[in-house]
């Protein structure tokens, strides 16, 4: 069995952000680039010093290098990085690989058995059946989530208690990422569903939860074949289609409308946590306005309402599965605090701070 410590050390310096050229020169000698190649296509093993000065300058601890390799990341869409560029995608990609694999490890350890996720990538839609979009959605919320037409109080809850793990970056290296990145999906190990989001402040809460359910789409729907702009569409129809229910929609604003007032709107935005402006395509493409008239309210939109996106929505995204379940683990003896800290990718001393602090400020993944 071929040693996991050259893609360990690839990992850990892309996490770190770093070319091989860089990495030698912070590490001085008798480190350089051809010696970083060779133990990271692995024609060379390192010894125990080399080995000792990685872990502490990349931040990872010596078992980290050694350890079997649990996670593999399947395809990933980068054009929906392409505009934070290739180092911070790489970044990103093995930070979150990283967060995925301890997750299925905390799981492993609790006997936590997979979903099997038979509707992993297996639905077919077609964009020119709008109908069948909707009672897709009504048959994700009635069915498959059980939630009904209730509005959706934490979408990362519901993808996480159904399967689906979620991932939370908001930085790299104490600077927030750009906003021009919202988020993809990708499977690990072909039968988990994986989501990244950007967390930035700076975005609007309601932008993130769509974000959610559009990458949420891009796992659930069979997209081969389909040209990518349609199946952007296809997952943008059903994101909405679950946010916004029809029969919500025609609770709330009856069945057909030809003026609607902007408050109106932001009442609705207060209770079901979506974005004005999907609110009032979700009210056009159920035909509860006309296009004409969606367009005139688009327009506006873009004019006075869009900048204040951020505010009008008090909800609050965030996962906190994984500190669950490893506050469990640890509770009932299954790990050690030395484990824990590992599978929180922090030192003992960090991980009983992290404790101590919880709930006085924001606890990181």
């Amino acid at each position: 069995m071929s040693s996991p410590f050259p893609q360990r050390l690839t990992n850990a310096r892309k996490m770190k952000g770093l070319s091989l050229q860089k990495l030698a020169t912070i590490l001085g000698n008798p480190f350089n680039k051809q010696l970083l190649h060779r133990l990271e296509n692995g024609t060379q093993n390192p010894d125990s010093e080399q080995l000792a000065r990685l872990s502490n300058l990349l931040g990872q601890p010596v078992d980290f290098f050694l350890k079997p390799l649990k996670a593999s990341m399947g395809q990933i869409d980068f054009r929906k990085t392409q505009k934070v560029g290739k180092k911070a995608t790489d970044r990103i990609i093995e930070v979150a690989s990283d967060y995925f694999e301890r997750y299925l490890e905390l799981e492993d350890l609790l006997g936590i058995t997979q979903n099997e996720s038979k509707l992993l990538q297996s639905v077919k839609i077609s964009l020119d059946n709008p109908k069948g979009i909707v009672n897709e959605a009504i048959k994700i919320r009635e069915k498959i989530w059980k939630v009904g037409l209730d509005p959706l109080a934490s979408i990362v809850h519901i993808l996480e208690d159904n399967g689906i793990k979620v991932f939370i970056i908001d930085e790299l290296d104490g600077l927030p990422l750009d906003t021009s990145f919202s988020g993809f999906s990708t499977v690990i190990n072909e039968n988990v569903g994986c989501i990244v989001i950007n967390g930035n402040s700076k975005l609007p809460l309601v932008r993130k939860r769509f974000t959610l359910l559009h990458e949420f789409a891009h796992l659930y729907l069979n997209l081969q074949g389909i040209e990518n702009r349609e199946a952007e569409k296809l997952c943008d129809g059903l994101a909405g289609s679950i946010l916004l229910p029809k029969q919500a929609l025609l609770d709330t604003f009856g069945e057909r409308r030809t003026s609607v007032h902007f408050n109106e709107l932001k009442l609705f935005k207060r209770t079901y946590g979506a974005s004005l402006s999907s609110i009032l395509y979700a009210l056009y493409s159920n035909g509860i306005i006309s296009q004409s008239y969606f367009t005139s309210c688009i327009i506006q939109y873009n004019a006075i309402h869009k900048k204040d996106e951020n505010k009008g929505y008090e909800g609050n995204e965030h996962s906190d599965r994984f500190q669950q379940l490893l506050l469990r683990a640890l509770i009932t003896g299954i790990i050690s605090e030395s484990k824990a800290a590992a599978l929180m990718n922090m030192k003992v001393g960090q991980f009983s701070q992290y404790l101590d602090n919880m709930f006085d400020e924001d606890s990181s993944n």
